[in-house]
Formats: structure tokens, sequence, C-alpha cells
């Protein structure tokens, strides 16, 4: 793939050369850390002369930013460009003057975000947006499913409409069937129901079944699996969420529900509206995230919580990461150049990685020899609530509720929020979602409210300070609410809340 063409060159001969071709991902290349980085510095270094000379909103925030592009020659020098966010980029210019040329014409697809930020925004994409969007599926269904071999169905369980989840996964599969991989592709939508017929309908036999969706989503298909009686162990089901983050024991509650004891049966993506597919957890990420203990945490991610843990290609999203938060450079139909999305985290080399493992004697089993870099993701903090100076973080209250004796009871969804009493004293506030068929109860408010308080005080030295030092002051309120309700939980919206 040429990474260095401009737009107008991207033609048939582009998707040509990439369905002709399989030197992108090598087994050698995947093992080659230092030259991966090498090539993804050239191609950020050139996307930002790009985006320069093509882009007219870029060419403008550089002129106020009085920045000439072509005295940026260096990655050390690019890395000193300021950054673009939506506040002084994407708000600042209209939808045409972000895209190529200021064409339109030459997108072939549109999305919005979510809108759980705000207003949605439109993000547009292009052929070799697409092609690199492949490329990153190409990575984990090949060398993690075995999908170039393996007859798979694919049941794309994300929203579809408008977001960019459905619509975008459907193409990038589309290019991969064209490449010959022996993938099938279903597009149920965030429809249980709908997932639920095709697997009790199905007209033929597979290798493996992959159901892609909102995590929440696949909690709920998995449990209702096991009351209709469908044998997933049998069908070969695999998931793959996006949407917030995970704990390991909602994983193992969800492996342990379709039978799959694969490494690789839940898998949790990296992604958003404004840069698609960015990263992947694979059994090392994951094996990574069992073995560390709290007491490393800080070692490892720089505070004391666990966050979401990926492998990435910087090839494809070239992350930084700058004062704690992730900064992206990446091609899209709106390129993307040193881009805030407001995401906490960080990255962690392979080789520093490497040492931080050997450093605290922590063994691990890798499933694959990539030698790809990882990035950290933390909640955002308008998902965290800070109570009498104690900040409660997202994480926290997702492991709490993660908790083997809820699981059965309750989806995992759930907001926190700080709310105040008559007299202005603060109250922390969790609206959960109950699962089907629960009731709400005083004795699983209690029950709930016992973990949370426990679970939660373990993980945060800080929240434990003011439990010992306040007690009910920072208890938190437990309030229950129906499956689906059209407030707080309505069916068929993705609302992230980590």
């Amino acid at each position: 793939m040429n990474y260095n063409s401009s737009p107008e060159k991207q033609s048939i001969g582009l998707l040509n050369n990439w369905l002709n071709s399989d030197s992108f991902y090598t087994s050698s290349l995947l093992k080659d850390s230092e030259r991966i980085q090498k090539i993804a510095d050239e191609k950020a270094l050139n996307l930002f002369h790009l985006a320069a000379r093509k882009v007219p909103a870029y060419m403008n925030f550089l002129k106020k930013k009085a920045i000439d592009h072509e005295k940026i020659t260096t990655i050390d020098d690019f890395k000193l460009v300021p950054p673009t966010t939506k506040e002084n980029y994407i708000d600042s210019y209209s939808f045409g003057e972000k895209c190529w040329d200021g064409a339109i014409a030459g997108m072939h697809m549109i999305s919005t975000s979510s809108g759980t930020t705000g207003v949605p925004y439109f993000w547009s994409r292009d052929l070799q947006a697409v092609i690199e969007g492949a490329s990153m599926h190409e990575l984990f269904l090949k060398y993690m499913y075995e999908a170039n071999k393996k007859s798979t169905l694919l049941l794309n369980g994300f929203a579809l409409g408008r977001w960019i989840a459905g619509t975008f996964t459907l193409e990038c599969l589309d290019l991969l069937t064209w490449k010959g991989y022996p993938i099938v592709s279903m597009t149920p939508g965030y429809d249980a129901q709908a997932v639920l017929e095709v697997i009790q309908s199905l007209p033929y036999t597979f290798d493996q079944i992959i159901i892609t969706g909102f995590v929440p989503f696949l909690k709920e298909l998995a449990e209702l699996f096991v009351a209709k009686k469908i044998n997933t162990r049998k069908l070969h089901i695999y998931f793959l969420g996006t949407g917030q983050g995970i704990t390991e024991n909602w994983r193992e509650y969800v492996r342990n529900l379709i039978g799959n004891t694969d490494p690789n049966a839940v898998i949790n993506l990296y992604g958003s509206a404004d840069a698609a597919l960015m990263g992947i957890e694979t059994p090392l990420s994951i094996d990574i995230r069992k073995k560390i203990v709290p007491s490393v945490y800080k070692d490892f991610f720089g505070e004391n919580r666990l966050p979401s843990l990926y492998n990435f290609d910087p090839r494809l999203t070239y992350f930084e990461s700058v004062d704690g938060e992730l900064h992206s450079t990446k091609y899209s139909g709106i390129p993307l150049i040193r881009y805030n999305m407001h995401d906490k985290g960080g990255i962690i080399p392979f080789k520093q990685m490497d040492d931080l493992l050997s450093q605290h004697a922590i063994e691990t089993s890798p499933a694959l020899d990539w030698k790809l870099p990882f990035v950290y993701l933390f909640g955002r903090d308008k998902f965290m609530v800070k109570i009498y100076g104690a900040n409660v973080y997202g994480e926290h209250v997702a492991h709490a509720l993660g908790h083997e004796k809820l699981q059965k009871l309750i989806t995992g969804k759930y907001h926190l929020e700080l709310e105040y009493d008559d007299k202005e004293n603060p109250i922390m506030t969790c609206k959960i979602e109950l699962n089907h068929n629960i009731q709400e109860n005083e004795e699983l408010k209690k029950l709930i409210e016992e973990i949370f308080i426990e679970e939660v005080a373990k993980l945060n030295s800080e929240y434990r300070h003011v439990l010992n030092t306040l007690g009910n002051k920072v208890k938190p309120k437990i309030l229950l609410y129906e499956h689906g309700h059209k407030d707080y939980f309505p069916r068929n919206v993705v609302k992230k809340t980590s």
C-alpha cells in the first residue's frame, strides 16, 4: 500500500494493490518493533505534510499557529506541532474544509459520533481509510482467529444507521471477503432477538461464529443463549466488543456462559467515531492485565488503577501521550494530526513492557510472538465522581459491579453521578440497570452497596481513606432501574459509561 499517495490517486488501482498483497503484515515484520516504529514515524511525518498542503482547515490552523510545515523535517519537530482538538479544530471549521482538498465528493461514507459527549459530530471516510481499517481487521482475524483458513460467520451486532461501528465493520469485512477470506457477514445490528434468530436458524455449519457488539449487549446475548439452551460450545462462538472497558471478572463470566476457553473468546477493541479502530486486546495484553497486581499499577501505568490494555499498529494509528492524554495522528477522510480526543492513557513500547515485566518477575504466556507497542486507556473523567476529595473512577465501579454475585442480576450498565441533598451535601448515586426479569428490591440494593464499598475501597486508597473518616457520607446511593428503562438505559441506543 502506498501511504504517501495523494487522495486523488485513490482508485481501483489502490484497491487492487491491497487485495493482491500480503506484505503489510508478515511474521517477520510483526516481530520487528524497531522497523515498524521507523515506518510509522515516516508515515506520520508524511501525513502531516500532506494535510498541510491538501486540507484547507489544517492549512489555516497552521497559519494561525505560525507554523511553516516545510520547517518540520524530523519526527521530533513533528511532536512540537500544536495539537488539534474538537475545540480548536473540529468546531472551528466547516465539514468540507476539513476534508481532503475541501471536497466532500471525494468521500464515500459519512458517519456520526454517538452524541454521548454532546451534539453529534460528522466524520467522513474514503477508500484509503477503509483499506487501512481492513488491514487492522486482517491483523487480528488472520493471526488470532485464523479467519483466512476457517469458515467464519461474522454477526455484526454493532448499531448500524448513521454510526460508525456497524457500517465501518461491514466495509472492512467486505474487503477481506474480496481478498479471499472465507468470511460470511450478516448484519442483525443491535438487536438481541435478531441475533438469536440467526443462531437458531443457521442453514449451514461454520467453523466459528464471531459476534461483534457493544460490551453490555454481548453479556445480554450470552445470557440469552443460556436461557434458550443454545449449544454455544458446539457452535464455537467468539465475542468482539467495544464501547467501554471490561474487567477480567466480566470476561471470565461471559467466557463461561458461551463455553469457550480459547484466549480469544472475548476480546475488546479500542475505537471511536473520529478515529475508527485503533487498538485490539490480544492474549498477551489480557495475560498482563490478569497477572499484574495493584501494588505495581503505578509502575506500569502511572496511576494506581488498572486501565484497558491494547496492542496497536503505529503505522495505522500514531499515538503519543501528552500530559496523560492520548493524541493520535491518523489517515481518514478528515485526517487527524496530533488530535487530542481527551482519552486518558499512555503508550508502552514493546521493549519497555518486556523490561517492566522482567523487573517485577511477571511471567506471561503469549500465544502470539508480535512485538507491537501497547496503548492503555483509563475511563474518561466525565464518568468519574469526586466526593469529599476522593476520585471514584469508572474502572473501579465497573470492577465492583462485575462481582460474581451480581453478574446474573445486573447488566453492567450504570451511571455514576454526584447529586446534592436539600442541605447541599454531596451524594454519590449509582444508577444501575437490572437484568431481564429481575425486580428491584431492598435486599439487592443492600448487596450491591456492600459489594460496591468493599471492592472500590480495596482498589482506591483515596476512597478507603474518606470511607474510614466519613463513613455513611461517602457510601453510594444505589438506584435500580428495569431492563431497558426508557430514560436511563434505552434499547438500541449506545451510551458509553466509561
